[in-house]
């Protein structure tokens, strides 16, 4: 006897689905996200800002600019942390979410699985 499948059915097979993608892309993206964390992207560099503050700060002495260029290159590196604190929260909630989202719809699913085969 062949068996029958139904809307509901495939819609919670669907959600698991896509339950799936989101854990895993919540995994990738927090992974991701404590890398940067634990070693933050800064493009500013003493080579790259040091010649403009030179030129801004004429009547300011060679360690007053260089340590505005530390507070500057400090403050972009606290800025990528603060936005990978962000980003560890947002993907640790998709991947929170995203569990009891699979494990719900997959046990919906394999009840009516099981009352769809009691039938036959």
């Amino acid at each position: 006897m062949q068996r029958r499948v139904f809307v509901r059915e495939i819609y919670f097979y669907i959600v698991c689905v896509i339950a799936i993608i989101i854990f895993i892309i919540g995994i990738i993206n927090l992974a991701g996200a404590i890398a940067n964390y634990i070693r933050p992207n800064t493009y500013m560099t003493k080579a790259s800002i040091m010649p403009g503050y030179k030129e801004q700060y004429k009547d300011m002495s060679e360690q007053e600019i260089e340590a505005l260029v530390e507070e500057e290159i400090q403050s972009s590196i606290n800025n990528e942390r603060n936005f990978a604190i962000k980003s560890i929260v947002t993907n640790s909630i998709m991947i929170i979410i995203a569990i009891p989202l699979f494990a719900f719809h997959w046990k919906k699913a394999q009840e009516l699985w099981k009352l769809n085969m009691q039938e036959n």
